[in-house]
């Protein structure tokens, strides 16, 4: 992490990026403990999933935070690769629902996962409100999407869940 502080009455570039790095670590041992522990194989495929995509946002800040401390400025960052692993989420978390039925321990760990999806997105949005950086702001902002895109998409499975009448706990 860079290791200058922050210039007056401007946010922690490097705070930011600290916080956000450990968010999509927790993340990804939420995820995958939920996969490990869970006894349905659909849930475990998704939750695996989400492990690997908090894993490329970490590979993503770190790399960034590295090109900062490299040149001291915050570098361009391309939507392309976010877009891509948006597009796999989707379309695999789609190929999977159609596999199997969720059970009620994994649909507790699909609410949780909403939880942990929501305040990522809020974050990150609130650090994109704060950054003045464009590069920064940018960035920030498809975290926000890309954390959005994984909220969708675990409320739409549980939305289907309650209308083919399965509920917590069955």
């Amino acid at each position: 992490m860079p290791k200058p502080g922050p210039e007056k009455g401007k946010p922690d570039l490097s705070s930011a990026l600290t916080r956000a790095l450990r968010f999509e670590k927790q993340g990804k041992r939420f995820f995958a403990a939920a996969a490990a522990k869970s006894t349905d194989a659909f849930a475990e495929k998704v939750f695996e999933l989400l492990a690997v995509l908090e894993d490329k946002h970490v590979q993503d800040i770190l790399a960034i935070s590295r090109k900062l401390e490299e040149d001291g400025k915050f570098p361009a960052v391309s939507s392309a690769p976010s877009e891509s692993r948006m597009r796999m989420f989707k379309r695999e978390t789609s190929r999977l629902r159609k596999e199997k039925v969720i059970s009620g321990d994994a649909a507790a760990a699909m609410r949780k996962a909403l939880g942990f999806e929501a305040e990522g997105r809020e974050m990150y949005r609130r650090m994109a409100e704060a950054a003045t950086n464009p590069r920064e702001k940018r960035f920030f902002r498809l975290l926000s999407a890309e954390e959005s895109g994984h909220f969708e998409v675990i409320f739409e499975y549980l939305d289907y869940l309650e209308a083919t009448g399965l509920r917590m706990g069955e």
